[in-house]
């Protein structure tokens, strides 16, 4: 059993991962229309990354932390850096988020992951309460 939830936690990882590494338009449509798109790209990565150093930190090589921390880094950059950062148009158009496709895609290489879509986890948000009552 654990070692399946630390399959389960590294398979999310990865996801997340990939999800950061594809272009715009994929990134923006794997996501529900009634959240903060943008933000949910790096939450997403932010709780993974989170769970899986908490728990398995011993296990990744130098090269696959320091890729990690760099694009955790990026993401704290645009943080700080301004609400702007943290819209839709952003993540279309900004050269910013395509310094974190880049980096995404760095960290899919130190792990030897593919690059390919992942699955949408749209299924795991809590749908919008407004939409819930009309659909009622």
């Amino acid at each position: 059993m654990i070692r399946d939830l630390r399959g389960s936690i590294f398979e999310r990882l990865k996801h997340s991962v990939q999800l950061l590494a594809m272009p715009a338009e994929i990134q923006l449509n794997l996501l529900p229309s009634f959240v903060c798109k943008a933000d949910e790209l790096a939450l997403e990565f932010d709780h993974w990354r989170e769970v899986s150093f908490h728990n398995y930190r011993n296990e990744f090589s130098a090269e696959q932390l320091s890729a990690m921390i760099e694009l955790n880094g990026k993401l704290d950059w645009l943080t700080a850096n301004g609400k702007h950062h943290w819209t839709e148009e952003a993540v279309r158009m900004s050269p910013e988020w395509e310094d974190v496709r880049h980096l995404a895609a760095q960290v899919l290489k130190a792990f030897s992951w593919t690059t390919e879509i992942p699955p949408s986890y749209a299924h795991e948000y809590i749908g919008n309460p407004i939409q819930r009552h009309e659909e009622n």
